[in-house]
């Protein structure tokens, strides 16, 4: 009943055919008659036995509905279905033995309560099992959400359900342990059922199925526990209706399409939406709401335990406030792309190292590092390639780095390290180890491309007697780096503490060679598009493309340490890029240019000589 489609790596992966699709639907549709029959078979004659026999029906064949859906869908995680089936077999089961027990016995069946009451624990555990699924990292925010929301109802229930049962004296001791049971195992099932809701993720028919079924189960028995302590309860009422359509959500949700993904793991989000601000406001005023009602009606019994909820909720609030400054802390100072310290954090750091330093005398040292040719990287390979080399460089900063040391990203292809502790010599030794491990392995980018990376390394040390500012310290170390830059990359030099740099003026900076790069990058631009315009299968091209296809060119023709490729080995690089990451017609013209000789030499007439390498 299910056809099975080959990936690519030879596996069969399962599809659910159409007949499989709709099968939910015809469950809902069968499974709906035997509860309409619930009720109008009385008014056809027919005695509680018929009753009876109805409700069992529906139970029961959720079991096989919950069945039929794992072995055709397939879930990954099995587990968690038979789980809830094992329930509904025990529910079913305690349905049966109270059934036939009560026409013999006028006390409620102990097995039947043994039975019902074991159906909370595989559901229990099945939603545990999803959610570890869904959300398989730690996620403490919702913890506390999920303790504060569970305090909140565990008041109601306890004021409304718990107390007046266990305080009760014309219910016995057996009845009133199972009677007490009942709205525990509630409670334990809707905090699992609370977690799961709150780790966010897709909400699948399926699952919006299964918390259909949990809260129809969660109302049936809250309403069950209220009308039995007014004395106004009977088999029939509405209350039966609320767990015949929840047993009929369950099938559903087992049968639907869409249970085969629900234990797929989910982005873990913050929380802090205001929905939820609005239902955590709720519960942490449930407590105080049912004190002042319990005040206002004379019952003054569960005052103890309302006002030590009320403590509770109180220090789970301040939990989750730390929680929220602390998250918020975390996103100021930590650089989204690479996971290092902002630079913002970094200045806060080097001040205070600035000041310890002032203060008792010690050392610290502060490193600038810069990506050699980073500019090529994203003009070859884009700049998603560019983001790869920047969090490998900023993992290899870390791995390298002590535990003390504030690693920073300080600006684009620019990172720090501050140092405490630190002198001269043992500076000159960090910042070559670190040169070395950027020159270790090349960095894999669109995961199969290597690429050589290098860093020029600037720094300074702040040694007594020689005392720095923090910012005189920056501008020192940017100084160093910069001569590093000038000196031909791949090296580190560190400067003298005794000495005071200004900021580096911007025409300071080794841009000659930029320059160059430009200037060929233009001339080709304008070659190969024209040239392209003139085609008779001419299409409209952004002026972009054809300036990323002369960049990547210049860029793997100009030598150097990380690229420097030839000319055959430029050519079959651009060739890979043909359709893929520049289009075809365009990547065809260019090489056709190159051959001719207009792309490689620049001259000033490059563009007269357009027309004749078009014609050849």
């Amino acid at each position: 009943m299910t056809s099975l489609d080959r990936s690519v790596g030879g596996a069969a992966a399962p599809t659910v055919t159409s007949t499989w699709s709709r099968a939910w639907i015809v469950w809902s549709v069968c499974a709906s008659l035997p509860v309409v029959g619930y009720y109008t078979v009385p008014a056809l004659g027919g005695g509680p036995t018929a009753q009876a026999l109805l409700y069992m029906l529906v139970s029961m064949s959720t079991v096989g509905a919950l069945a039929l859906g794992i072995r055709g869908h397939r879930p990954e995680t099995r587990s968690t279905w038979w789980l809830l089936a094992a329930g509904q077999v025990a529910y079913s089961s305690g349905d049966a033995v109270y059934y036939i027990t009560s026409q013999n016995d006028a006390t409620y069946p102990v097995a039947a309560n043994v039975l019902y009451l074991s159906q909370y624990l595989f559901v229990a555990a099945a939603l545990v099992k999803l959610t570890r699924r869904r959300s398989p990292q730690r996620n403490t925010a919702a913890l506390v959400d999920t303790a504060i929301l569970a305090v909140g109802a565990a008041v109601l229930w306890w004021v409304f359900l718990v107390y007046p049962t266990i305080t009760d004296p014309s219910i016995g001791m057996l009845d009133r342990v199972a009677a007490t049971a009942y709205p525990v195992m509630d409670l334990c099932v809707l905090t699992v059922a609370i977690r799961l809701m709150l780790s966010g993720g897709v909400r699948q028919p399926a699952y919006q199925l299964l918390l259909a079924f949990l809260g129809l189960n969660l109302l049936g028995d809250t309403s069950y526990g209220l009308l039995t302590l007014a004395g106004s309860f009977a088999d029939g009422g509405w209350t039966d209706a609320t767990w015949l359509i929840g047993y009929v959500a369950l099938g559903a949700a087992g049968l639907h399409p869409s249970m085969r993904h629900l234990s797929d793991p989910v982005e873990a989000r913050s929380g802090a939406t205001p929905y939820r601000v609005v239902l955590l406001g709720v519960a942490t005023a449930m407590a105080p709401a049912v004190l002042v009602v319990q005040t206002l009606r004379g019952a003054a019994q569960s005052d103890l335990v309302v006002v030590g909820a009320s403590a509770v909720l109180f220090l789970l609030v301040l939990l989750r406030m730390a929680g929220l400054i602390a998250a918020q802390r975390r996103l100021a100072i930590t650089d989204a792309l690479t996971g290092l310290y902002t630079r913002r954090f970094l200045s806060e750091q080097l001040r205070t190292e600035s000041d310890r330093a002032a203060r008792y005398g010690g050392s610290f040292a502060l490193l600038l590092l810069d990506v050699d040719h980073f500019k090529r990287v994203n003009d070859t390979y884009g700049h998603p390639a560019g983001d790869q080399v920047l969090v490998e460089v900023a993992r290899r900063l870390r791995s390298t780095c002590r535990a003390s040391d504030v690693v920073a990203r300080f600006g684009g292809e620019e990172f720090a390290v501050l140092a405490p502790a630190t002198d001269l010599e043992n500076l000159a030794v960090l910042a070559e180890r670190l040169r070395a491990r950027m020159n270790e392995t090349p960095i894999l980018v669109d995961g199969r491309t290597p690429v050589a990376v290098t860093v020029s390394i600037g720094g300074i040390a702040a040694v007594p007697p020689h005392a720095l500012t923090a910012d005189e310290l920056v501008n020192t170390a940017d100084a160093a780096l910069y001569t590093a830059k000038r000196g031909g990359r791949d090296r580190v030099v560190i400067a003298d503490p005794a000495q005071r740099a200004e900021p580096t003026a911007a025409e300071d900076t080794p841009r000659d060679e930029t320059q160059e790069l430009d200037r060929h990058i233009q001339e080709w631009a304008t070659v190969v598009g024209e040239a392209a315009r003139q085609r008779p299968d001419a299409v409209p091209v952004p002026a972009s493309v054809v300036s990323g296809i002369c960049a990547a060119w210049a860029v793997m023709r100009v030598p150097g340490p990380t690229l420097g490729f030839s000319v055959e080995e430029a050519r079959a690089e651009l060739r890979r890029c043909r359709g893929v990451q520049f289009p075809s017609h365009l990547v065809d013209q260019f090489l056709a240019l190159e051959a001719a000789g207009v792309i490689g030499t620049v001259r000033a007439s490059a563009v007269a000589v357009v027309p004749a390498a078009v014609s050849a």
